[in-house]
């Protein structure tokens, strides 16, 4: 019998005498006088109070090592994604369409929506020139414009120059442009 057992079994005597015999009676009243097992009654503290903080700092540890687990996986997964995804390139709402050879017949280049700097790029390479901005302003202009290379330079800037708020011409084998601020009368 477990202690637990023998307090109700002694709680149910004394609320129902009748039902036991002395023998009975006897046997539990030596059970209560006898001096109990101290190394016993030690033995079970110990082992109840080993027991819970060895389990629990098991638990925590346990615990602590699932969370270092699972944040090793996602770091190593966002490294390997980001490493591996090519990086698709800037899609803007430019359009160059081109089919354009060097020399007599050249197809013409359409601009659609392209800024001034993307343009002069394309076509200052062309005739070999280096464009300055003497302004920010410009640079971000879209336009929407055809650039025929069998053309001379000259007739491309002098179309360029039709836009308001645009200066260009050219110096020695540099294309400048500058910005022209129109006043409020």
């Amino acid at each position: 019998m477990n202690p637990s057992d023998d307090k109700q079994l002694f709680l149910d005597m004394q609320e129902h005498p009748e039902k036991y015999s002395d023998e009975q009676l006897e046997a539990m009243m030596a059970e209560i006088d006898r001096e109990p097992d101290t190394n016993v009654a030690w033995s079970r503290f110990d082992n109840k109070t080993e027991e819970r903080p060895t389990r629990l700092w098991w638990q925590i540890a346990a615990a602590l090592g699932g969370v270092i687990f699972m944040v090793g996986i996602a770091f190593a997964a966002i490294h390997l994604l980001t490493r591996n995804t090519p990086k698709e390139p800037h899609q803007s709402s430019e359009t160059i369409i081109s089919i354009s050879k060097e020399g007599k017949g050249a197809t013409p280049v359409v601009f659609e929506n392209v800024s001034l700097d993307s343009i002069l790029t394309r076509v200052s390479s062309y005739y070999k020139k280096v464009v300055v901005f003497q302004d920010e302003a410009p640079r971000q202009m879209k336009l929407i414009m055809t650039w025929h290379p069998d053309a001379p330079l000259t007739d491309f800037i002098d179309r360029l120059n039709a836009f308001d708020g645009l200066s260009l011409h050219i110096q020695n084998d540099t294309i400048i442009v500058e910005q022209i601020i129109e006043e409020d009368e």
